[in-house]
């Protein structure tokens, strides 16, 4: 029974490629000591792996991780500001707009300090901590639970009551086959609720993040309304972008 129901839930990881531990709960009706060890027998196999809330299957085209934040911070710098300065070309007065934990997102925040009446959202502290230098800006933090290793707080968005005129999304890939997607599940759907409770939706990558797969999921180019990044993409991109009516600013 035990060797059947791994098998099973082999299957199913590797069917969905990223499950939370509640959802596994509820499909194999056990306990949290059975999922445990379970996953721990999955784990030793390599077939694999576990993330923040569950686990993601093994595959060789796929990134599962990221570097801590404070790596990620000081790398593609220009690039980030640059794009940083484009995004907040897009905001106008009066705006209440979400900016994303990415470390690209929030270096829009100091182009933003002649604006009037902006309300900025967020559940990223490096977005509050920058926020503190442009007190002309209404700051509203989303609250929850510190997660050091993304700087963000984790938040129960099925309460979260915000609506957004635009957001300001940050992405671990973009790629031909699976649209947008990052390493952290919940991450994850805190920009799937920015997305459908916003107006306009922009995504900001620079170049590195084009033929790139995460494990997560969060969005198709439907989706979408804008891509923010530091050079035209490939035509490749370029058609999909046109053929969605997706707005590309670099």
């Amino acid at each position: 029974m035990k060797y059947g129901r791994i098998k099973e839930m082999e299957e199913y990881i590797k069917e969905h490629a990223s499950v939370s531990n509640d959802e596994l709960l509820s499909i194999f009706n056990i306990s949290i000591q059975t999922l445990r060890r379970d996953l721990k027998t999955l784990e030793e196999q390599g077939i694999v792996s576990k993330v923040y809330g569950g686990v993601v299957y093994n595959t060789n085209d796929q990134k599962n991780v990221v570097s801590p934040i404070m790596e990620r911070k000081n790398v593609s710098s220009k690039e980030k500001e640059y794009i940083g300065r484009l995004a907040a070309d897009q905001v106008a007065d009066g705006d209440v707009i979400f900016i994303d934990s990415g470390t690209t997102a929030y270096r829009m925040i100091p182009f933003l300090k002649n604006k009037k009446n902006v309300t900025v959202i967020s559940h990223s502290l490096d977005v509050m901590n920058t926020l503190l230098e442009y007190p002309t800006i209404t700051g509203v933090c989303s609250g929850g639970t510190l997660m050091t290793d993304s700087a963000t707080f984790l938040v129960d968005t099925s309460y979260y009551p915000y609506n957004y005129n635009k957001s300001f999304i940050s992405t671990v890939g973009i790629s031909v086959s699976r649209s947008f997607t990052n390493t952290n599940l919940h991450e994850g759907q805190m920009k799937q609720h920015a997305i459908e409770h916003s107006s306009k939706v922009y995504i900001v990558a620079d170049h590195s993040k084009f033929d790139v797969i995460a494990f997560n999921h969060f969005a198709d180019y439907a989706d979408i309304n804008a891509v923010i990044t530091d050079r035209q993409p490939s035509e490749r991109y370029m058609r999909i972008f046109d053929s969605n009516q997706i707005k590309v600013i670099f």
